[in-house]
């Protein structure tokens, strides 16, 4: 699996990172298991999960990274993997609660090492932004844990740009290290219906500041939930209702005319192209979060880590997405 080299860390990180938010949930942990050995075989060494992941269901939080964290142990590859989790989510029945005080963070921290049974996390996300906490309060905190030992680096998921560009200046200011990548919801479909507005969608200003700060992207839903995929192979019919409310307009009807053409043109799986969009950018590294429910469907994005798109494909599809660079 090819990749770029993760300033942070100063070694490869391959193109694509794998999604965990449903292992040791509604993926058991065998399958779980076998997921993360085809990822791992096919070069794969970028994981992300979270604190809340279980949360949602029975199994509880912290469920996703007790599994990687057995995994990991009885692989033995934990010098081998970047492992990324992320914490200080607000209370489920209280989305814009923020978490970002010290101690929030220090406690969810210690429960992550702790699922993961590792000494330090080397990539740390703050699962959402506070904007009434002063951004240089909250980077004084992760840096205090990185000389603590217990985090390698650390990272901003649904942060705005201007709030990025705040801590970026403020890093600078203060001589402190500052967020190393950021994680907004991104792919090549628009979604129009975003029922909780904590999330952070791809726009063209933070687009923009990833140009400018050549800050590395790690975007989740990278793949639309599957909506070109399913538009392609099955219809509008194949499509379920919370897909179609969230994905089906005019906007992305557009992209999908044109993904096929080009799938066709350079002999592509809808499914690698998806992903290709994403790790094909040319301004900023960009390492899609990918999640997979089976080792059939791991194995069919290889392609999409070891190929780029032609430029003539990524213009089109950068001009149909609105997020092509003024000239």
């Amino acid at each position: 699996m090819t990749g770029h080299e993760f300033k942070a860390f100063g070694r490869n990180v391959g193109a694509i990172c794998l999604g965990t938010m449903n292992f040791g949930d509604t993926m058991d942990e065998r399958t779980s298991f076998s997921v993360m050995d085809e990822f791992f075989q096919m070069g794969g060494n970028f994981i992300d999960t979270a604190r809340v992941y279980g949360a949602f269901g029975p199994a509880g939080e912290g469920a996703s990274e007790k599994v990687i964290g057995k995994w990991i142990k009885s692989r033995g590859v934990r010098n081998d993997i970047i492992l990324a989790t992320k914490g200080a989510h607000p209370p489920l029945n209280d989305m814009h609660s923020g978490r970002l005080d010290r101690k929030s963070i220090e406690s969810d921290l210690n429960k992550s090492l702790d699922a993961l049974g590792i000494g330090a996390i080397d990539l740390y996300w703050l699962h959402r932004d506070d904007e009434s906490r002063d951004v240089l309060e909250i980077l004084e905190t992760l840096n205090g844990f990185v000389k603590q030992g217990l985090i390698r680096a650390f990272a901003a998921s649904n942060w705005k740009a201007s709030r990025l560009e705040k801590a970026a200046m403020e890093a600078e200011k203060n001589g402190l290290m500052g967020f190393c990548a950021n994680q907004p919801m991104w792919s090549l479909a628009k979604n129009t219906l975003i029922e909780d507005d904590t999330l952070v969608q791809m726009d063209k200003e933070t687009y923009a500041w990833h140009a400018k700060r050549r800050v590395a992207c790690v975007p989740y839903t990278s793949q639309a939930k599957g909506f070109f995929i399913k538009l392609d192979k099955l219809g509008v019919e194949g499509l379920n209702e919370k897909v179609k409310k969230r994905y089906y307009n005019e906007h992305n009807l557009a992209i999908a005319g044109a993904l096929g053409e080009i799938c066709e043109k350079e002999g592509l799986s809808v499914a690698s192209a998806c992903v290709m969009y994403l790790t094909s950018q040319r301004d900023f590294d960009v390492y899609p979060i990918v999640g997979f429910s089976s080792v059939e469907q791991a194995k069919a994005l290889k392609e999409a880590s070891s190929k780029l798109l032609s430029d003539e494909a990524m213009q089109r599809l950068m001009k149909l997405s609105g997020l092509a660079r003024e000239e």
